[in-house]
């Protein structure tokens, strides 16, 4: 009788067949020898292998930033500008920044959301300041409204109170957000707001206007991991002792509009663009001027821009869900000129001339493919095992070469 257990004969022929393609032919237990050397090469091999898998391991764990370019199709939107600067050797009762771009708009001193510090001569923080630039534009009301007597004009007071800060070397530190079109102009921080008669009382010479600065922060946006502003923590000073003048410095900065992914994002820029194109359909048409569109959106009535408002807050809030930060990147040049003399153009500043990039980019920290990791897993292993094979096989090989010379 056959036994149960005996493989039928169809399933012994297969084994027999499958056999042949067997790629590792495996010797016979006393045929083969294990030495000292292949044994050393061996916890070599697995230590080296250990070690590759680590860094194989933390290079997938670590997620690999990709860097895409695109046209940028923002519309309507400020441009946010954080701006955080210290004045040794300047006052804050002189300082004024103004801000002046492309379509014409011009700020003088502005304030809101920047802050003036007063800062001692040992760089101890001396309270608030707030402007009083706009007491000189009332200069009829000033004159005429009751004071008391013995208080000196809003001018003379003025310049008391900038001789007692220059005599005490006082410092002053403008830090804070300010929001601006996106398009090409710049913002400065001078001395262009006080009166001639001030500043030449207050100033023997020009050049003794010292604008030496530190800017401790200057970016357009949001921040995210590993974005890098080039001006923060730069330091310019005027050393008057060298025979160093004082004059104008200028930034020039080119602006490219950055969106920041964390995640890998299906569709990118690409997608954006989509929905850009879709709403553009929903008003009236791809190509049409944004008067038209708007007009379409008169004469259909309000119901329409409903729908497409209701629909730009769906696109905002997938955005948001997204956790996409749209930023802004800038690349900066240095410019400086010697003061020459008093002059409207001569008297010392710091520009800061921004201009916005067409191109956009796209920077996404997306995670390593898990197959790809096994590829390289699968590389390492294999690599070290051939190469300590070989090493094995030549260590032997010598071996018996110098025991056959002795003999």
């Amino acid at each position: 009788a056959r036994l149960a257990s005996s493989p039928p004969p169809i399933a012994m022929g297969f084994l027999a067949k499958l056999k042949a393609f067997d790629a590792y032919v495996k010797p016979e237990a006393h045929l083969t020898r294990k030495t000292t050397s292949g044994a050393i090469v061996s916890l070599v091999g697995y230590a080296l292998m250990a070690i590759l898998f680590l860094f194989e391991l933390a290079t997938y764990l670590t997620p690999r930033r990709v860097t895409t370019m695109g046209v940028d199709v923002t519309r309507d939107e400020l441009l946010n500008i954080n701006l955080d600067m210290t004045f040794p050797g300047l006052p804050c009762q002189i300082i004024s920044l103004d801000a002046l771009d492309a379509s014409g708009k011009h700020e003088a001193d502005i304030g809101g959301e920047l802050h003036k510090q007063r800062i001692g001569r040992d760089g101890r923080v001396l309270g608030m300041y707030e402007s009083h630039y706009e007491d000189f534009e009332l200069g009829v009301i000033q004159f005429l409204r009751p004071r008391n007597p013995g208080e000196p004009m809003p001018r003379v007071k003025h310049f008391e109170e900038v001789a007692k800060a220059r005599k005490e070397k006082e410092g002053c530190r403008i830090f804070g957000s300010m929001k601006v079109q996106r398009v090409a102009g710049n913002f400065h921080v001078s001395v262009h707001s006080q009166d001639w008669q001030t500043l030449q009382m207050v100033y023997d010479k020009v050049e003794h206007i010292d604008v030496s600065h530190t800017i401790t922060r200057l970016s357009f946006g949001r921040d995210y991991p590993g974005k890098v502003d080039p001006l923060n923590g730069y330091v310019r000073l005027i050393d008057h002792e060298k025979g160093e003048k004082s004059g104008t410095f200028k930034y020039f900065l080119k602006v490219v509009p950055t969106t920041y992914t964390r995640g890998k994002r299906v569709g990118g820029l690409r997608a954006e663009l989509d929905e850009l194109i879709g709403d553009a359909k929903s008003v009236g048409g791809v190509g049409r001027p944004e008067a038209d569109v708007n007009e379409r959106r008169r004469r259909d009535g309000t119901s329409r821009g409903n729908k497409g408002d209701a629909r730009n807050r769906q696109t905002k809030s997938r955005t948001n869900e997204r956790g996409v930060i749209k930023t802004n990147l800038y690349s900066v040049t240095e410019y400086f000129t010697p003061s020459r003399g008093w002059s409207e153009t001569g008297l010392p500043a710091v520009f800061f001339l921004y201009d916005l990039s067409p191109v956009v980019m796209e920077v996404s920290d997306a995670p390593a493919s898990f197959g790809h990791f096994l590829a390289r897993v699968c590389a390492v292993v294999g690599g070290v095992f051939a190469v300590t094979g070989m090493t094995d096989r030549w260590i032997h090989r010598a071996m018996e070469m110098l025991a056959a010379k002795n003999a």
